[in-house]
């Protein structure tokens, strides 16, 4: 009997710890905005791979490609940082395009666990999206979908590149992104009128 209560004792420790070690769990961002303007109008603006002017803390983008599958695409930041991405679609009919970060620029550099971690300008990793437009009514509504892991793929992340700091990013890019383009149409639009939603 103690043999077996030892045993079950062991297994709830190993348990424990497994748990409490676990690594980069997916996280899934969703962002909405109603904008009042057509969606053909709305997805004029957004429509081209090579031009995020819309978005304010992006200064310049240039694609190699266009529009066409597996273009890939260099932003600039208005802080100087940049993302480069490669896109996995583009349904004009369907008024959506997909991309996937591929490469991004570091802010800094820090010490963690003994090493050197560079910490890029959006402290992900595996971000892939989605944007896309549909009418409604005389309205549209936008979604941006993206999903990422945090930016430490190992146990125990610095806290730059944790959980909390990976959605805090995305966050900030989704709804800044609709609320400026929202403002194209509408100048009252602000950043209450995105409604995002997380899962993990």
């Amino acid at each position: 009997m103690r043999k077996i209560s030892l045993f079950i004792s062991l297994l709830a420790l190993a348990f424990s710890a497994t748990v409490s070690a676990h690594g980069p769990v997916r996280g899934k961002m969703t962002a909405t905005i109603s904008i009042d303007a057509p969606a053909d109008k709305v997805w004029d603006v957004i429509s081209n791979y090579d031009d995020m002017s819309w978005h304010p803390a992006i200064s310049n983008a240039t694609a190699d490609n266009g529009n066409k599958k597996g273009s890939v695409r260099v932003l600039t930041l208005t802080d100087g940082g940049t993302i480069t991405e490669e896109l996995k679609a583009h349904k004009a009919d369907k008024m959506s395009y997909k991309y996937k970060i591929t490469d991004m620029s570091s802010v800094k550099t820090i010490q963690h666990a003994g090493q050197d971690e560079d910490i890029p300008v959006l402290p992900v990793e595996n971000y892939a999206a989605t944007i896309s437009v549909k009418g409604k009514g005389s309205k549209s509504v936008v979604k941006w979908v993206a999903t990422y892991y945090r930016g430490y793929v190992n146990n125990n992340p610095p806290e730059e590149l944790n959980e909390a700091a990976a959605d805090k990013a995305v966050t900030a890019v989704l709804t800044d992104g609709l609320t400026s383009l929202a403002q194209k149409f509408d100048s009252s639009a602000n950043e209450s009128d995105v409604k995002i939603k997380l899962k993990r």
